[in-house]
């Protein structure tokens, strides 16, 4: 199935190829803009072999026998991919919005002055947010992210949330198989280790993806409300987050501003526990379709 995107709506039409047009987006009253993600299905994932397959290969080159191949249900095999990032599993997504940026320090600083949470303001948290308004918040943990969902339900409507992690990769794939949230050009598309100077900067100031989302790749980690999981063996296929299993980690997506190339994958993923703060991780917002 293949959508065309208007700004006045999602239209679904039988193409071979996609059409990308500006996709609907609407910004509340805090200044947060939401874009409009169609409904649809992906494969979600790397494609690679196992390390257990990659050690058997080993003998069988030894003994002269073919080595064992992988069948991809979508691109080819990554050998910078992880056994987390596996195995490829189609995934069926209903319409829902997605933050076009991620969330700001000055977005953040209203919810702060909004609640009188200046417990959230130490010394580490100003250390690390001096880089304007415009910048992506980062030292906030993932129960930090939930108690600012918590005040935009109770302030601006209902549905906000975290991304669960496969809307996370298919609002960051955006109808694509790129190596990166936007196209295969880290450069390009994100703020990473090799161009960030060892800062975050200003959101949407790298080029976007096919669905108008900025800093997917790069810039901060982004939190997604899943438990972590060693594989995606047993994983939703409906879109919805992983909720059991090792809830004392969550699911970091995206990459940042400190780390290497392959850190910014599409389909790379990470770890940590709900309560920690860290310079290089923020958050996206994700909001129910009404």
């Amino acid at each position: 199935m293949h959508y065309l995107i208007i700004r006045a709506g999602l239209m679904m039409v039988s193409a071979m190829l996609v059409t990308t047009i500006q996709a609907g987006e609407r910004t509340n009253k805090y200044g947060i803009t939401m874009v409009d993600i169609p409904a649809g299905s992906f494969v979600m994932g790397s494609c690679k072999l196992t390390q257990a397959q990659v050690e058997d290969n080993k003998k069988r080159a030894f003994l002269g026998q073919a080595p064992i191949g992988v069948d991809c249900l979508a691109g080819s095999p990554d050998s910078d991919a992880g056994d987390s990032e596996t195995p490829q599993h189609r995934v069926s997504i209903r319409a829902f919005q997605m933050g076009k940026t991620e969330v700001t320090l000055g977005q953040f600083k209203r919810f702060i002055a909004a609640t009188g949470r200046h417990d959230l303001v130490n010394d580490d948290f100003m250390k690390y947010n001096a880089y304007g308004a415009d910048a992506p918040v980062v030292q906030v943990s993932w129960n930090d992210a939930q108690n600012f969902i918590e005040w935009l339900n109770k302030t601006d409507g209902g549905g906000w949330r975290l991304p669960s992690e496969s809307e996370w990769e298919y609002a960051c794939r955006a109808g694509g198989r790129h190596t990166y949230c936007g196209g295969d050009n880290p450069e390009a598309v994100g703020w990473f280790g090799g161009n960030s100077g060892g800062r975050q900067h200003a959101v949407a100031g790298k080029q976007p993806n096919a669905w108008g989302l900025y800093d997917m790749s790069g810039n901060v980690y982004e939190w997604v409300q899943d438990c972590w999981h060693d594989s995606y063996n047993g994983a939703p296929a409906n879109g919805s987050a992983w909720m059991s299993g090792q809830c004392e980690l969550r699911v970091l997506r995206g990459g940042s501003w400190l780390d290497n190339p392959d850190s910014l994958r599409a389909a790379i993923r990470n770890g940590d526990r709900p309560v920690n703060r860290n310079y290089i991780a923020g958050f996206r917002l994700a909001r129910t379709a009404p």
